[in-house]
């Protein structure tokens, strides 16, 4: 992954910020946002989202202003925006991101898009206190909802890849989860536990041998 990042060279992430606390950051909001929406998250909601996990995953880049225009795309709860609209683009958007999801879950865990946010400058690098690389989301102007989810996930991504070889988009709920015995067995944890399936360290050892053959 061979991402230059800013051209402007990397920031300095603030002390207690690490590569890990931003991935995790990044992945809680961008989850819980897939969620909502499958919940029938509406306008208020949203603009929650906005103002809370959002906002502490983008907090490390100097956030950008945005205007009356851009709420309408970005689907910011404000304005004269009207729920119907709103509630068009977060469906949208999760249905686009799902698509995107289950690709990479299929093809190992890459992003494909992950290249083309890094260059439209929604993700920038960074270095943490321990001199690694990280990359930090961008609230930037002018960036619509997708591309606030997309940044997300990809700074996700690419501070912690070895995660998503456990991605997996559950084909009954159409939930996000990153779970390895959910990739085995075909479905998320809600459905084995409605079904009962509990998988113990050696029956998962032995279903991805199974696999495996």
């Amino acid at each position: 992954m061979a991402f230059s990042g800013s051209r402007r060279g990397p920031a300095r992430l603030a002390e207690g910020a690490t590569r890990a606390s931003v991935a995790a950051e990044c992945r809680e909001a961008a989850l819980e946002l897939m969620a909502g929406i499958a919940e029938g998250w509406d306008k208020g909601d949203l603009a929650r989202w906005l103002a809370g996990p959002y906002a502490r995953a983008t907090r490390h880049c100097r956030h950008g202003e945005r205007t009356v225009a851009e709420r309408a795309d970005a689907g910011a709860a404000g304005g004269s925006v009207s729920a119907a609209a709103i509630q068009a683009l977060l469906t949208s958007t999760r249905g686009r991101l799902l698509a995107a999801l289950e690709k990479a879950a299929l093809a190992g865990g890459a992003l494909a898009f992950a290249g083309e946010i890094v260059e439209r400058g929604f993700v920038r690098r960074a270095v943490d206190a321990d001199g690694e690389d990280a990359w930090l989301p961008v609230d930037a102007p002018r960036m619509g909802l997708r591309d606030r989810v997309s940044a997300l996930f990809v700074a996700d991504y690419l501070n912690a890849p070895e995660a998503y070889a456990a991605l997996y988009v559950c084909h009954r709920c159409e939930e996000v989860v990153f779970d390895d015995d959910a990739r085995q067995l075909g479905m998320c944890w809600r459905h084995r536990r409605a079904s009962g399936i509990e998988v113990r360290a050696g029956e998962r050892d032995a279903t991805r041998a199974a696999g495996d053959g």
